[in-house]
């Protein structure tokens, strides 16, 4: 029996006024080998190369033949009818369009190489994202990812629910997709930040997971937290703790700090997160500092383990400078050690920001 196979190759599509590159996924159909159609006929071409083929299929096209003796390229808009004026003729060999559940499904079909990828974590369309195919192993799709700091966060919660931004530049995915990716797996939550010096710091959690809308999106975080960054999300005093956190917006107030507003809307942070009262780690802040000396890259990273989700984030942090508190006023910030003083202050880091000395990225 003919064993299925998954073919990769790379179109050009125009996304955010910028060309973009994004692998698409074709999958073999031995059922349709040595038959020819022309329903759903887009077009038949001369070529001497499968992977021409592969590339002619673009735009409307989500089916297509090769027939390597005749170096013929069959492109159709879908699967033609098994029941419309089918004949037969030798060496023919289709290929239909395959979407992969995640990042880590493009990892164990082979693909190395990081970039963009078209996934389908709800079975249906198809999503654009970024895919980590070299960090412990590959196979982490970004959730988050801040890199120029050109973007702002500061969205209400409809743009967070369906996601913003570019997978190659700025980009939160969405909290839907999130959800998905995480409902049916354990995860791990990866955080990292990459200073403009090429050091890259991470912390990793061994669970991560997000609910639905219905529940605001509630957060499900769990140690152990390892690495060299620092836990300013789990093990810290509880009134900052993200896990059992929901989601809140400027228009959506769902944080605990109830007597000083909304932590989302504060003039010091604008943007949308777990907030409790209101935090010590957070990414999505709209003073981004990306860009500057200090930081790089920011990012969240998301892999399915067997049969878990693993998240992996990369979060860079500022060290240029003084780090407010997030009580909202309540009560001074203790500082909390995580890696690193901050320069001349005395303090160490006790808030994770997003900001133009960084690129980050979240990735599950």
């Amino acid at each position: 029996m003919t064993s299925l196979r998954v073919i990769y190759f790379v179109v050009v599509i125009f996304r955010l006024s910028q060309a973009t590159y994004v692998s698409k996924n074709y999958t073999a159909k031995p059922e349709f080998d040595n038959k020819k159609s022309n329903d759903e006929l887009l077009g038949e071409y001369s070529t001497y190369l499968l992977c021409e083929c592969s590339a002619m299929c673009q735009n409307d096209c989500d089916f297509y033949g090769y027939n390597s003796k005749l170096k013929k390229c069959r492109v159709h808009k879908k699967i033609f009818n098994s029941a419309s004026g089918i004949s037969d003729e030798a060496r023919w060999r289709y290929y239909s369009r395959y979407f992969p559940m995640d990042c880590k499904e493009i990892r164990e079909n082979g693909h190395t190489y990081s970039g963009v990828y078209e996934i389908s974590p709800f079975g249906t369309s198809p999503l654009i994202v970024y895919c980590d195919m070299e960090t412990m192993e590959g196979g982490w799709t970004a959730i988050q990812k801040r890199v120029n700091g050109s973007l702002s966060f500061d969205r209400n919660w409809s743009e967070y629910k369906n996601g913003f931004g570019s997978p190659e530049q700025d980009i939160w995915v969405g909290n839907d997709v999130i959800h998905q990716l995480t409902k049916e797996n354990n995860s791990f939550l990866y955080v990292s930040i990459t200073l403009q010096n090429g050091t890259r710091l991470y912390e990793m959690y061994d669970r991560f997971l997000v609910s639905d809308e219905i529940e605001k999106y509630q957060l499900f975080l769990a140690g152990p937290a390892t690495g060299s960054l620092g836990d300013s999300m789990l093990n810290i005093p509880s009134r900052y703790r993200l896990s059992g956190m929901y989601f809140s917006t400027r228009d959506s107030d769902n944080d605990r700090y109830m007597t000083g507003g909304n932590c989302a809307a504060q003039s010091y942070y604008r943007g949308g997160w777990w907030f409790n009262w209101c935090h010590q780690a957070f990414l999505n802040d709209y003073g981004s500092l990306i860009g500057k000396e200090s930081e790089k890259v920011l990012q969240f990273l998301l892999r399915r383990s067997e049969p878990s989700v693993i998240v992996k984030t990369v979060i860079f942090q500022p060290i240029s400078r003084k780090l407010v508190g997030s009580s909202k006023g309540m009560e001074p910030d203790v500082p909390i050690p995580v890696t690193q003083d901050l320069e001349e202050t005395g303090y160490p880091i006790n808030v994770i920001h997003g900001n133009n000395d960084s690129t980050t990225t979240l990735y599950l």
